[in-house]
């Protein structure tokens, strides 16, 4: 008050007011000891505000901004506003930059969007606004808008100083964004990008959390070599002296659980992808921590064991929906659809599916819309729907065209209606082209047992007895060596309970009696 006064005493003129009504003493101490008022009601503020004349608004917040900010104001929004409305647009768009990133922080992403985009229109420019555009860069994939949020981390890249810690995470963003899109080719450029640039000081550990992150979404993509030369860059990462930075330590370990699953090493994939998620909440991480947990619950789900799998998609997916991330929400919801389907819940199942899809398909994610039909197809297979299990697998297959280790998961669900349908040579073509692609890669993300049965089982539609013995003895000889890598007895037995398991072993049993 007396800074809007030039300096003169304020005490007499508030305790006036006060006396009239027409403000109140706040309950405590505010800023730098200084006592808060509050006009007593809404309809006096305005009242006051419209008397004064538009330059004196404008003189009036300015200085209360400079007066709050020497003070020591926390509320950067409210700092940001009262420059914005003081005439000032550069300090607005600083404070708006750090109210966004509060705001991120927070979980409040629609605000953190909001503040930035003001803090753009307040003119910010070079640095500053590639900081604004990282901030919706991240809110944006969050959300499940990928496409913006890929156009939002470019720009970000362009704005940001090369090698910095900004830099890279904004790179990390583009990267993220675009492997959502199924656009693998660009985040090879990112990953190529992100290797090749030196940290500038305080960035070593924003380059690591980039390059892990590319390298995930590049093995996503089937390209295993270059996922593994990714990788060799995050050597030692956990080991550096001193404490390692745990968002660091987060994100190397989830890399890496990436690359012992697709290996079949499950125990390991198991230990690491807890270490992730505790590493993840050391570093305060609450939505990298949410997704962790999804992805344990599609592990557990892996291993057969639905019920924690369950447990663990409805956590993940209700703290998902309650930070609104649209994205980690609906993947958690797709995986408890297949989980469902699994337990035999079919109607409960195609529900959840249907609306994880209808999602997914406005995000434009080929990658979780093609994971979700092949989950459908499956639920119609158990369901006995042989022909709208067809048309799910095949949607599924064309929507995963440039995921291959999913694909090949789609094309032996597709294999298993066809015979159904007792269409054994179509069921062999599809059958063959997922394992022609399980042999190319050398490994599949997801659906491996059903690829090697499917297989099989078309093989013999098809009367090729010998062939479909070899195919069989292969396929329980590789499953059981995945189920050895489980060391708790009892998982294994769920592992091994899985219905393509145990028809596996069935099957391998009896033909090898015939």
């Amino acid at each position: 008050m007396a800074a809007l006064l030039g300096g003169g005493d304020a005490a007499r003129p508030l305790e006036m007011l006060e006396q009239r009504e027409l403000i109140v003493r706040g309950r405590g101490e505010s800023l730098a000891g200084e006592t808060e008022y509050t006009f007593r009601h809404a309809l006096i503020r305005e009242a006051a505000y419209g008397m004064l004349t538009e330059r004196d608004r404008e003189l009036g917040h300015w200085l209360a901004g400079e007066w709050l900010e020497h003070a020591g104001e926390g509320d950067a929004a409210l700092l940001a506003e009262h420059f914005e409305r003081g005439g000032d647009p550069r300090r607005a768009a600083a404070w708006y930059q750090r109210a966004a990133e509060q705001a991120l922080l927070g979980n409040d992403l629609v605000a953190a969007l909001d503040l930035a985009e003001r803090g753009v229109r307040c003119g910010a420019a070079g640095e500053l606004l590639g900081a604004l555009r990282l901030v919706q860069a991240e809110a944006h994939a969050w959300r499940g808008e990928f496409a913006r949020g890929e156009q939002r981390g470019v720009e970000a890249a362009e704005h940001l100083r090369r090698g910095s810690a900004g830099w890279f995470r904004a790179v990390k963003q583009a990267a993220v964004a675009a492997g959502k899109l199924g656009n693998y080719d660009r985040v090879a450029r990112w990953a190529g990008a992100a290797s090749r640039e030196p940290p500038a000081e305080g960035a070593a550990g924003a380059r690591l959390v980039c390059i892990a992150e590319c390298a995930s979404f590049v093995a996503f993509g089937g390209d295993y070599a270059a996922t593994n030369a990714l990788l060799g860059e995050l050597d030692g990462a956990a080991e550096e002296p001193g404490a390692p930075d745990p968002e660091v330590l987060a994100r190397v370990y989830h890399t890496r659980a990436v690359q012992l699953l697709a290996s079949g090493r499950l125990d390991a994939f198991l230990e690491i992808m807890v270490a992730s998620l505790e590493a993840f909440e050391r570093a305060g991480d609450r939505r990298n921590a949410c997704v962790a947990r999804s992805n344990l619950g599609f592990f557990h789900a892996e291993l057969g064991d639905f019920e924690r799998a369950e447990r663990a998609l409805r956590a993940a997916m209700d703290e998902a929906q309650r930070m609104g991330l649209h994205d980690p929400a609906m993947l958690a919801l797709a995986n408890l659809g297949h989980v469902l389907a699994c337990r035999g819940e079919l109607a409960e199942a195609e529900r959840a599916l249907r609306q994880a899809l209808e999602e997914e398909e406005r995000q434009g994610d080929p990658r979780a819309v093609g994971t979700t039909r092949t989950y459908l197809a499956e639920a119609h297979l158990l369901a006995g729907d042989l022909e709208q299990a067809e048309r799910e697998a095949r949607t599924a297959a064309a929507a995963l065209d440039a995921v291959p280790p999913l694909r090949a998961a789609a094309l032996a669900v597709l294999a298993e209606a066809l015979l159904g349908l007792g269409r054994a040579g179509e069921a062999l073509a599809a059958a063959g082209e997922a394992m022609s692609m399980l042999e190319s890669l050398g490994t599949v993300e997801e659906g491996e047992s059903l690829v090697r049965l499917a297989h099989a089982e078309s093989l013999a539609a098809n009367g090729d007895v010998a062939g479909a013995r070899a195919a069989i003895s292969a396929a329980r000889d590789r499953l059981l060596a995945r189920a050895a890598t489980v060391g708790d007895p009892a998982l294994r037995e769920l592992f091994l309970a899985r219905r393509e398991n145990a028809r596996t072993l069935a099957l391998a049993e009896r033909w090898s009696g015939a």
